[in-house]
């Protein structure tokens, strides 16, 4: 971004004209202020540049912030003049969502502290070169250069001059008369310093780039007469500094005082962060687990779950169904801890990670298409393996197979991915971006809720009374139960296919083919050596198929029937331009997101009402690895998709839409009538 803003300015600077003591250019004015028109050696005296910017405009403080340059100035000056210091007042938000920058609108003036040393012979005319960038819908660097003779100012000069630059001079941030102390760790920034009472609103300014993530949420707390503000660091680039300083603005309601911070900074390698406005890790701990339970029950996960149940069933009369529920679990937990890891690995190695993530491989939805087909044909065909590592088609129903409950909590886990989303959004987002160990937190609660059902049935014998006793309705119920794998088989394989191309559809065909032969060879010819030989063939196709399966297509956004394809520079434009925007982040593997645009946004009426609403709706499609989609995830605190914001025309404001749509729930948070 920096770069490009150089390049703008080497190459399409706009150029000022100077009088004395004045520079005007397309859209800025800068004007000379001086509090004295003669001076003396020794005399320390202010002068001020005055910008003013065509209504609307703005331009940069010291640290621009997300975006923009920092303004330059240098100065020619008569011998025995020095530059003392250049006051800079405390800077506005510049805000245009997810970039934050920091400076001034419509007017600035900036005091600036010069000395008449010995070598002062008393000469006024002096000059100074600026370049700085204004901003609007556009961005234009300009070029100027202002010469000044203080001799000049007339009396009435100087007493207009005092007044302005006084006025000016409020904003200029003091000395801060407390201690404070400055902590630092890879990724929280922390100030802390004592006062008599809490403040209405606080808010820092690092003059630091790289300091705080300037879009992160400023957290301000009040304990015991000492305030504490916490900040969250940028996730990439992240540099440690050994001294600080920045300004300090704080509000009681009425009036806003700024504060100019040096401070060093001590490095920790965590900071308790008391974000008060953010959920609480009990809370989310909480949500972990009950979002867990309620995954039992959605379509990804529970035909899985069910064979877990028929396995109980089958053993109601032994006592060793508590060993299948603890390996069930200890294997639901070994594969989050495993999504942990490789999650918490690829964020350290600067990659931008979300909750489903792994399934934007189109090796890890194929090998699934094909395990949940191998599985669908073992339930409706209902054979039993033999006791060899064969039994990978019989996950959970086999009486003995300890492994197999371990793998069937391992597979658990994968599928439950696409329906996490919905209900564990929050949690989740939440969690990736805390300390490692909290993040782990996250993750075990979540797969105990999703074993605990499974566990408890296990563990309390009496539970197991509920269950109905075997009998020939569990061959119904296996046939029944193959429906589901054969269609989350061809679903995943559809997932597959708009991932890779036609290739991969027709590798997966052919597989499907083979394993079906496979299972009617086992079923109705029964030799242990044929037996033996299609179990080997159906393990290596699983495998085969997988090693030899194209890449996924790095941000592949597919084409998309309504609206238009989602890019962050295209949401900009619309703001800028006073749109009413719909964003919609979707993937293929998720389930929820596929109800929701088949009962609400591929509806006729959601049509009627984009167009007469004149709402532009934008598509953001995260079936393949997106990482400018993942980073908007991560902004919004959001794990997965699906993901709806909206902006009304003109407004700032963000809205987060739920992830579950209605239509009740669309027309409330657009403001809208029904259609």
């Amino acid at each position: 971004m920096r770069i490009f803003f150089i390049f703008l300015f080497l190459f399409f600077s706009d150029y000022s004209f100077a009088t004395e003591n004045e520079a005007v250019s397309n859209n800025s004015k800068i004007s000379l202020l001086s509090e004295k028109n003669r001076v003396q050696k020794g005399d320390e005296f202010i002068i001020g540049l005055k910008f003013e910017l065509n209504p609307g405009w703005h331009t940069y403080w010291i640290n621009p912030g997300d975006s923009g340059l920092p303004m330059e100035i240098n100065w020619t000056l008569p011998e025995g003049l020095e530059i003392k210091n250049i006051m800079w007042p405390s800077p506005e938000i510049a805000a245009l969502d997810p970039l934050i920058s920091y400076g001034y609108y419509d007017e600035l003036i900036l005091p600036i502290l010069i000395k008449a040393n010995d070598s002062y012979k008393e000469e006024g005319r002096f000059s100074a070169r600026l370049n700085f960038l204004v901003c609007k819908d556009v961005c234009i660097p300009e070029e100027a250069e202002i010469f000044g003779n203080l001799f000049e100012f007339s009396n009435e000069d100087i007493l207009r001059s005092q007044k302005l630059i006084n006025i000016w001079m409020e904003k200029v941030p003091k000395g801060f008369q407390d201690r404070i102390s400055a902590k630092i760790s890879d990724g929280t920034f922390q100030l802390n310093w004592k006062s008599e009472s809490a403040a209405k609103e606080v808010y820092f300014y690092p003059e630091q780039e790289g300091l705080i993530s300037y879009n992160a949420k400023q957290f301000y707390k009040f304990t015991n007469k000492e305030s504490t503000l916490t900040v969250d660091r940028p996730d990439r680039n992240k540099v440690n500094y050994d001294n600080i300083s920045g300004i300090l603005e704080i509000s009681d309601g009425t009036e806003k005082k700024y504060f100019v911070l040096n401070s060093s900074v001590e490095k920790a390698s965590f900071i308790n962060a008391d974000k008060t406005l953010e959920p609480t890790l009990i809370l989310i701990v909480l949500m972990a687990f009950v979002g867990g339970l309620i995954l039992n029950f959605m379509p990804c996960v529970f035909p899985v779950i069910a064979l877990k149940v028929l396995s109980f069933i089958k053993e109601s009369g032994e006592k060793g169904a508590w060993k299948h529920g603890i390996a069930f679990t200890f294997g639901v937990e070994v594969t989050m801890m495993i999504l942990f890891f490789a999650t918490f690995t690829a964020q350290n190695l600067g990659q931008s990670v979300g909750w489903g993530w792994q399934l934007q491989s189109s090796a890890v939805s194929s090998f699934l298409a094909l395990l949940f087909f191998v599985i669908g044909l073992v339930l409706f065909f209902r054979i039993e393996f033999g006791a060899n590592f064969t039994k990978l088609g019989n996950f959970g129903i086999a009486s003995k197979g300890y492994t197999n409950s371990v793998l069937l909590g391992l597979l658990t886990v994968i599928v439950a991915t696409p329906c996490a989303g919905p209900y564990m959004g929050v949690a989740i987002g939440w969690g990736l971006v805390q300390p490692p160990l909290i993040s782990m937190l996250v993750f075990i609660f979540l797969g105990f809720g999703v074993a605990f059902p499974t566990l408890l049935l296990s563990l309390v014998p009496s539970a197991m009374d509920v269950l109905p006793k075997p009998g020939r309705w569990m061959d119904i119920f296996n046939r029944f139960m193959s429906i589901p794998m054969f269609l989350t088989s061809l679903w995943l394989a559809w997932v597959a296919f708009n991932q890779t191309g036609m290739e991969s559809l027709s590798i997966l065909l052919l597989s499907f083919f083979v394993l079906l032969a496979c299972v009617i060879v086992i079923k109705y010819i029964g030799r242990k050596s044929i037996i033996s030989l299609a179990s080997i063939i159906i393990f290596l196709n699983l495998i085969l198929v997988v090693s030899f399966f194209p890449d996924s297509k790095p941000n592949n956004q597919k084409n998309i029937s309504l609206g238009e394809k989602w890019s962050s520079e295209r949401v900009m434009e619309l703001r800028v331009q006073k749109k009413n925007i719909l964003v919609n982040f979707t993937a293929d593997w998720c389930l929820t997101c596929k109800v929701n645009e088949r009962v609400i946004t591929n509806s006729e009426e959601f049509k009627k009402m984009v167009k007469n609403e004149d709402i532009h709706y934008l598509v953001g499609d995260w079936t393949t690895n997106n990482p400018e989609i993942t980073e908007q995830l991560a902004y919004y605190k959001r794990a997965g998709v699906p993901l709806y914001l909206y902006w009304r025309a003109g407004s700032d404001e963000v809205k987060i839409l739920p992830a579950i749509l209605t239509k009740g729930i669309l027309y409330d948070h657009l403001d809208i009538e029904s259609y």
